[in-house]
């Protein structure tokens, strides 16, 4: 199953231009307690075999008895493309530029393995009006903590993961959203790229939530993605809805402005609350991040079934 589409040379090209790293040599970070370079390569996401000697030479004279660093000290880090701080990126729609999603002090992120390696994926976690495609102004911590928690699982695993961030009072509309994955389709197009579209609703994740998920019925890809993450979320019990309300749920003029205009393959995730009883409270740890793994594994499934299967 080929995951690549067929995109015209001209529009990889201006991707390239457009989107192409203007790195600097190094970041910086303010050493704490306990910090040593290899624990600060790791936290970075950095291979300590491949960045240690760059890191001496980065900072000659500022490391204390060949690998201390010095509490409050400013320390510069080799500017990997691999680095979780590039591979992880949050899109702001006003300018269409991006910054580091985490603050990898102040947020683990532990590098587990490379199975997601030449993996991109889309996080898109905001709610639209259906009439005129402009964001809803709403509360969407929850899906926001969600999308944090599906971003550090991700990087993890190796993949480039992209979150969108409004800073605009209004006029920011769900093209915005579209022009920024496209653009970084075009630029990404060799690797295998996905979108997920999450709504968490009024962010509570419990025993009483129906999990609803859907995929564009005209695409391959689109329904291998929605039935692993499907099959991962049988195999762990939760409660899923009925088939028949896919289709109501890909009439939603949002859903198929998203179907119809963006070039990655998609699934939509979708978590209601049936008990009525239970307040629309934020999402506990334990079930953002139960929810997060199950949602990580599918995609997993999905990728390495496919990478197997190109294999044939």
């Amino acid at each position: 199953m080929n995951y690549k589409k067929t995109i015209p040379p001209f529009l990889a090209l201006f991707a390239m231009i457009q989107f192409g790293f203007s790195q600097e040599k190094y970041q910086t970070f303010v050493a704490q307690k306990g910090d040593g370079i290899v624990s600060v390569l790791w936290r970075e996401g950095l291979q300590v075999d491949k960045y240690y000697q760059e890191f001496l030479k980065l900072n000659r004279g500022s490391i204390i008895d060949g690998s201390y660093l010095e509490r409050g000290k400013t320390y510069k880090i080799p500017n990997s493309e691999s680095s979780f701080r590039n591979m992880g990126r949050m899109i702001t729609l006003s300018n269409q530029e991006d910054r580091p999603i985490f603050d990898t002090t102040k947020t683990a992120i532990k590098k587990r393995d490379s199975l997601l390696n030449n993996t991109v994926y889309y996080l898109l976690i905001d709610n639209f009006n259906a009439d005129n495609f402009q964001q809803v102004k709403k509360n969407s911590k929850s899906n926001y903590q969600l999308a944090t928690a599906m971003a550090v699982n991700l990087l993890a695993h190796g993949a480039r993961v992209f979150l969108f961030e409004n800073d605009k009072e209004e006029g920011v509309k769900l093209g915005d959203y579209v022009a920024a994955i496209n653009q970084r389709y075009l630029k990404y197009q060799e690797d295998y790229q996905r979108l997920l579209v999450v709504d968490v609703g009024n962010g509570s994740l419990s025993a009483s939530s129906i999990i609803s998920v859907a995929h564009d019925q005209k695409s391959k890809e689109g329904k291998h993605f929605a039935n692993s993450i499907t099959k991962t979320f049988k195999s762990k019990k939760f409660r899923l809805n009925a088939k028949q309300y896919e289709a109501e749920f890909l009439s939603n003029k949002t859903n198929l402005y998203l179907i119809n205009n963006v070039l990655p393959a998609l699934s939509f995730i979708t978590v209601e609350n049936q008990n009525k009883k239970i307040p629309s409270v934020t999402a506990t740890e334990a079930n953002k991040s139960k929810f997060a793994n199950v949602i990580t594994t599918g995609i997993q499934i999905d990728y390495s079934t496919i990478a197997m299967e190109d294999k044939k």
